[in-house]
């Protein structure tokens, strides 16, 4: 099913009747001082935050100074933020993470005393409270069970209605590849997929037929086998919970992969296989098909090959089904509010609240939300007709809305403590095919399915992130030994590998999993 692209009103218009206070409501008397906690996204290559005229823009309109700490988002940030929080005592003002993924989940976070609850304090925060009364099923995603707000929360738009935040990456074909190699049409079924690479690899055209991620194998296959095995396989059908990986059709889903692997299909070093490994494999023409995200994939690759060469053509697909014309069950999906991105938390150690609160509650007015997606007008963009454009200081050359150059104005094409605006999406997706790619990526039925927003009860919340953390190393191990031939598959094996799995608990964990969505649906 197609899902049209978001048709959007004037931007101002819509911000007006989202967003509540002016600028001027919202500055303090200060200069506050604060500290700041966030990881450095990989894209950016400033040193600290204060470089950059984003965070110097809204430090003057709140009229905040901030220090900055940063980690490396490409280093072990779960590893820095342990230290950072281990001492409860001089931990900074402000700390962006992926709060979902607190071990326990974020009501455990502010019994461990590291984060408050901002429940007592959200009249410093009339703009996140507006928006929060106005979109009540988003509410209900950034607070505990306990009913405790807990974060500035990063927010893929507002609703889930033709919302093309929420679809960001997927297949990458070089059709004009398979053409040579009389593959005709693009495949919807694993059984058409592997015909399709077996023409590919009879072709000779390239080494690989096909090229993907380790970090993304699940997400590109299992689909074509109702399976699911991300988040230790968790997922909701009818009310019921399950784990993908205590299912039969897990084997199904291996036994696919390791064909594939043994006829010399996929790329062997798949495990290793990282962003730009993968990027080189498309740009030199040694794989035919790959995935990747939408910006760095298709939109950077296709452009930068028909320089040289015009009749370089791509495109993207849906996800794989069992069954050919049926929306597929699984696939890479996010949800409005999720761990994809970091949200900010005030912590214990913060001695100026209100001055915490008032900073990251900019971002949701309607000033805020315009830094915040399109920067500095005048400098990274225009009002025209009413609505922003981008200006050529955060544009590629073949116009489409660059990150190596917006990061410095806006924190669209990245993460944060704010709400993503859908609208300015077609400026980072303006390659035909791109467009074309995002009413493919969204024919799924995921969102009937997934349990990411949905954290255990604080009272399992330690043994529930021991379990997962238990799980999630085994399977990957296992099920690697069984895609490359290091263990044999068979239904013998394949059978001891789930009762290990069982004898981590994983369907105790399943069963608190339970209980929290039923909670979930109660409240």
């Amino acid at each position: 099913m197609k899902k049209a692209l978001l048709v959007l009103l004037a931007v101002l218009f819509v911000a007006g009747s989202v967003f509540a206070q002016s600028a001027a409501e919202t500055k303090s008397e200060g200069p506050d001082e604060l500290t700041y906690w966030a990881s450095l996204n990989a894209a950016i290559t400033a040193n600290s935050f204060d470089e950059l005229p984003y965070w110097q823009e809204l430090m003057a309109r709140t009229n905040t100074k901030v220090s900055f700490q940063h980690v490396a988002a490409n280093n072990n940030v779960a590893e820095a933020f342990a230290v950072l929080t281990a001492s409860r005592r001089s931990m900074p003002d402000i700390i962006e993470y992926k709060w979902i993924n607190y071990a326990g989940g974020p009501q455990k976070a502010i019994d461990d005393g590291v984060i408050i609850a901002l429940n007592d304090y959200m009249q410093y925060a009339p703009n996140l409270k507006k928006f929060l009364d106005e979109h009540p099923d988003i509410a209900n995603m950034v607070k505990t069970d306990e009913g405790n707000y807990y974060c500035f929360p990063f927010l893929r738009g507002d609703s889930y209605t033709n919302n093309t935040l929420l679809y960001t990456e997927g297949w990458v074909y070089r059709t004009d590849l398979l053409a040579k190699a009389g593959v005709t049409s693009i495949p919807e079924t694993p059984d058409e997929l592997y015909d399709a690479l077996v023409k590919i690899k009879a072709s000779g055209l390239v080494e690989w037929p096909i090229a993907i991620r380790g970090d993304h194998i699940n997400r590109v296959f299992a689909p074509g086998f109702d399976s699911w095995g991300e988040n230790e396989g968790i997922y909701v059908d009818n009310g019921v919970v399950k784990s993908g990986l205590l299912e039969h059709n897990r084997y199904d889903y291996l036994v696919f992969l390791n064909k594939l692997y043994k006829e010399g299909l996929l790329y062997s070093d798949y495990l290793t296989l990282d962003k730009k490994g993968m990027g080189n494999l498309i740009l030199n023409s040694t794989t035919a098909i790959g995935y990747a995200p939408g910006g760095s994939g298709i939109g950077t690759w296709l452009p930068q090959m028909q320089k040289n060469d015009p009749t370089v053509t791509m495109s993207s697909a849906k996800p794989l089904s069992p069954v050919k014309g049926r929306l597929s069950m699984f696939a890479k999906m996010d949800t409005i509010y999720s761990n994809a991105g970091d949200s900010a938390a005030i912590t214990t150690s913060c001695k100026n609240i209100p001055a915490a609160m008032r900073l990251l509650d900019y971002q949701f007015s309607k000033e805020g939300h315009m830094l915040a997606n399109y920067g500095i007008e005048g400098v990274s963009y225009k009002m025209e007709n009413g609505e922003p454009v981008y200006l050529p200081e955060v544009l590629a050359d073949n116009g489409t809305l660059s990150s190596e150059k917006a990061w410095k104005y806006m924190r669209f094409t990245i993460n944060g403590p704010f709400v993503q605006e859908p609208e300015a999406q077609k400026f980072y997706y303006a390659v035909p095919e791109l467009q074309q790619a995002l009413e493919l990526w969204a024919q799924t039925t995921y969102g009937e399915h997934d349990m990411s927003l949905i954290t255990v009860s604080s009272a399992h919340a330690d043994e529930y992130a021991r379990i997962v953390n238990d799980v999630k190393t085994y399977a990957k191990e296992w099920e690697n030994k069984f895609i490359t031939g290091a263990v044999p598959l068979n239904e013998q094996t394949f059978a001891e590998y789930q009762n290990g799995l069982k004898g981590l608990k994983l369907e105790q964990a399943v069963a608190w999993r339970q209980e929290a969505y039923d909670a979930f649906i109660a409240r």
